[in-house]
């Protein structure tokens, strides 16, 4: 994928200076690319798309114009994230991280003590993201670092003595949140040590031994159990009339995280210090059935697609009804664990297929609600009689299922994509992003890009084609669908394919201009499908004229 972010090939300074100046992405960019992959909290992708673009964008604006606005201070957007467990906390800053383009670490909060104590050091985690910008610490000066688990090292408040697992990381975190200088080499590390003087004798420069936190965004997650309590207590304290409405409905769940304030976050056990650091907070919501309906449906479900490929690896073609996977999301709903759920209900239901199938010749499964409800019965008709008719319908119609949720996440999702690539969004175009989805084992994204550097092959075409022959020749949309076919099912390069095709025709069409004068031809699908038949036509309609 496409990095936003483009570090620049220059010196230390004038990276320092430019490492941001190709960053251009909007937050309703981002959340519409976030919605590609997560289904609902829809308020919390607005807030997270939002300051996190607002964030990289102060950052170039800091940059650019240099040292002198130092002075005005630099307040980050650090976010807490409140959420149940299993909703896509981590999963949409992983999403975020790799559309950005930035480095990413993860650390749980829980492994760290303060420093000074045996444990893990929270600076380690700013050492990481170096390394995982492969040692550029001008490009790890504007990464992510994500603390999960973070409702952990809340105090509770009965301790006695250092607290060093839980008050004491909050104030070690302190620093880094906000800005300071971390040591990249840690202490008494000799192989750190060694490095430095191998680098020293290869460049004659001493490597940069220190990073500044400045720019680094840190978001913390968690479950935050307990303190839904604290809000609710606060709530009916404040008297507010609206809540005892809502609560005396039976039908209605109420997701107090959505009125936490950052004394609920005080309340429950961090330092305000620590919490002031935190500006920004981000509430995700539980997952309903239908949520994880939508999880399942979306072509680009990481569950499905890597169980797809576990069937892939032995050969084995996997596809899914509408009602096995509702089905399969009712069953996970009653586990209320949110998306995690999922996995398990599903390698449930088709470990036994996973292993039995590959012994036997069907190269396909279709799986209905039929197979999730009783896999074991299926299985043992499976190989009792292999060569029904039966499975192959199951696998047809769960195919057709596929079909219809692919070319309506396209439609609905991806028609931004289409206007602003100027790509006529056709059925054939989309039956083409169908086809190499399943054949080449692509993504939604990934396929449409394909197809879109196929279409732009043929452009490219034509214009080269046109300042050979000294007139326009031009294919029409239709005729331009049936090349992209063509290519794809023969495995052939755009230009192989359209050379050969216009070598037919280009004594005829020179014959036309030089007779007629006209010098714009519009190819439709004839001269594709029957290039003889086309040209005869053509000349012949060209010699009446004359």
């Amino acid at each position: 994928m496409a990095s936003r972010f483009v570090p620049q090939r220059a010196g230390w300074a004038e990276r320092e200076k430019n490492a941001l100046i190709n960053f251009d992405l909007k937050p309703e960019e981002l959340e519409a690319y976030l919605d590609e992959y997560l289904i609902g909290q829809r308020e919390a992708k607005g807030i997270l798309a939002t300051k996190i673009c607002t964030h990289f964008h102060r950052v170039k604006y800091f940059l650019e114009r240099g040292e002198r606005f130092d002075e005005v201070g630099f307040v980050k957007n650090n976010i807490i994230i409140i959420g149940p467990t299993g909703v896509g906390k981590t999963f949409m800053i992983k999403l975020i991280a790799r559309k950005i383009g930035v480095p990413f670490v993860k650390g749980d909060a829980t492994k760290f003590s303060e420093t000074g104590y045996v444990g893990g050091d929270v600076e380690d985690l700013i050492r990481d993201l170096v390394q995982e910008a492969d040692g550029n610490v001008e490009r790890a000066r504007f990464g992510i670092v994500y603390l999960d688990e973070i409702d952990k090292i809340a105090s509770s408040g009965h301790i006695i003595g250092p607290d060093v697992s839980r008050t004491g990381v909050q104030r070690a975190l302190l620093k880094p949140l906000e800005e300071t200088e971390v040591e990249l080499r840690t202490p008494h590390d000799p192989i750190s040590q060694m490095e430095a003087v191998e680098y020293y004798r290869r460049t004659g420069r001493r490597r940069r031994n220190t990073i500044n936190t400045r720019y680094i965004l840190f978001i913390a997650s968690g479950a935050f159990g307990g303190l839904e309590e604290i809000i609710r207590k606060r709530l009916h304290k404040q008297k507010l009339g609206f809540l005892s409405e809502i609560e005396a409905r039976e039908d209605t769940q109420i997701n107090y995280f959505k009125f936490v304030t950052p004394e609920d976050l005080i309340a429950y056990g961090f330092e305000s210090e620590f919490v002031g650091r935190f500006p920004v907070i981000a509430v995700f919501d539980p997952l309903t059935e239908e949520d994880l309906y939508h999880i399942l449906a979306n072509p680009n479900s990481v569950i499905v697609v890597s169980k797809k490929r576990d069937f892939r690896a032995y050969g084995i073609d996997l596809a899914f009804t509408d009602e096995a996977l509702r089905e399969l999301a009712r069953r996970a709903a009653r586990e209320n664990t949110g998306a995690r759920a999922l996995s398990r209900v599903l390698e449930r239901v088709l470990i036994p297929f996973e292993k039995a199938l590959p012994s036997t010749k069907l190269n396909f499964l279709g799986v209905t609600r039929e197979v999730v409800l009783e896999p074991e019965r299926v299985l043992a008709e499976m190989r009792a009689h292999p060569e029904s008719s039966r499975w192959r319908e199951w696998f047809e119609a769960a195919c057709a299922d596929e079909e219809h949720r692919l070319k309506s996440f396209l439609k609905e999702r991806k028609k931004g994509f289409f206007e602003r690539h100027r790509f006529p969004l056709t059925p054939a175009k989309l039956d083409l992003v169908l086809a190499l989805h399943r054949k080449e084992d692509l993504d939604p994204q990934q396929a449409l890009e394909e197809v879109l550097m196929l279409w732009r092959q043929i452009q490219s075409f034509e214009k080269s084609y046109e300042r050979r022959l000294g007139f326009r020749v031009y294919f029409s949309e239709a005729a331009r669908d049936l090349i992209l076919q063509e290519v794809v099912k023969r495995d052939e390069g755009v230009y192989a394919f359209c050379d050969r095709l216009l070598s037919v025709l280009e004594y005829g069409l020179r014959l036309v201009h030089d007779r007629t004068g006209k010098r714009v031809f519009e190819l439709p699908e004839k001269a594709v499908t029957s290039p003889e038949e086309f040209l005869n036509r053509l000349v012949s309609t060209s010699y009446r004229l004359s």
